[in-house]
């Protein structure tokens, strides 16, 4: 399981520079992966990670994240992942909502804080992974 996670980040680490640099990833390094378990009510606070890159990808959502209490004018925030940058500004609204599916993976910087808002619905469990790892050990990627 471990190989696998590793040639996974490997490849869409790769992708990603070859597609917004000219650098080469020659390496990585996992420092930590875990698996958050959650359940209606519980919320992951705003916080940030270590290393050069994180990510999470979704194993498992309740079948509902229940409904919204401000009513049909706001869109339900329940359950999903928020990421914050700066502040909101006339072209940035600073905060990015995504509604997690499963099968779902997001990879980001180690510094952007990020969140998880509660979900009110079924009595049912979230599952995602989580991980922080370190780009080329031995050379800067910066």
């Amino acid at each position: 399981m471990f190989h696998r996670r590793r040639e996974f980040l490997g490849y869409t680490c790769k992708e990603r520079l070859k597609r917004t640099s000219d650098r080469q990833l020659k390496d990585q390094q996992i420092i930590r992966s875990w698996v958050v378990r959650q359940f209606a009510g519980e919320y992951n606070p705003v916080h940030h990670h270590s290393g050069h890159i994180s990510g999470a990808g979704y194993l498992k959502l309740p079948s509902s994240m229940g409904d919204t209490v401000q009513g049909n004018k706001q869109s339900n925030s329940n359950g999903n992942l928020v990421f914050m940058h700066g502040s909101p500004s006339l072209f940035s609204q600073a905060k990015f909502e995504v509604k997690p599916e499963v099968e779902d993976f997001y990879r980001f910087p180690e510094y952007l804080m990020h969140g998880v808002y509660a979900f009110t619905g079924a009595d049912e469990e979230r599952r995602s992974i989580s991980f922080n790892a370190i780009l080329d050990p031995e050379a800067s990627v910066y």
